[in-house]
């Protein structure tokens, strides 16, 4: 079954002079451009605030954990399966599946 890739639109978005200072800092540590950066820290607070509105229970906990996988996600390098699955707590084997996803999705396929 072939996805249909996914659309994305822009948005405009004000920040502090120091809150755009940082966002580059960060960005540049990470080599990508402070746009993209701005956009998976949006994803990440978006994928939160869906959560809360679903009436799922989120902590502070939770909220790292949404947080860290996420940007577990956008990581450049191989994945080491077994060390995910332990901060998770979840089984190797569900981690290499949702990578696989990821990973597919990603190429958009």
């Amino acid at each position: 079954m072939t996805k249909a890739p996914v659309r994305t639109v822009g948005i405009a978005l004000t920040v502090t002079e120091k809150a755009k200072a940082n966002l580059d800092r960060q960005a540049a540590a990470r080599g990508i451009p402070s746009s993209r950066w701005a956009s998976q820290i949006f994803d990440i607070g978006f994928a939160a605030v869906c959560a809360r509105e679903k009436s799922m229970p989120i902590s502070d906990a939770d909220l790292d954990a949404i947080c860290g996988a996420t940007l577990l996600l956008w990581s450049r390098g191989e994945w080491d399966t077994a060390a995910i699955a332990a901060g998770l707590g979840v089984p190797e084997a569900t981690v290499a599946r949702i990578l696989d996803g990821w990973r597919e999705y990603r190429r958009g396929g």
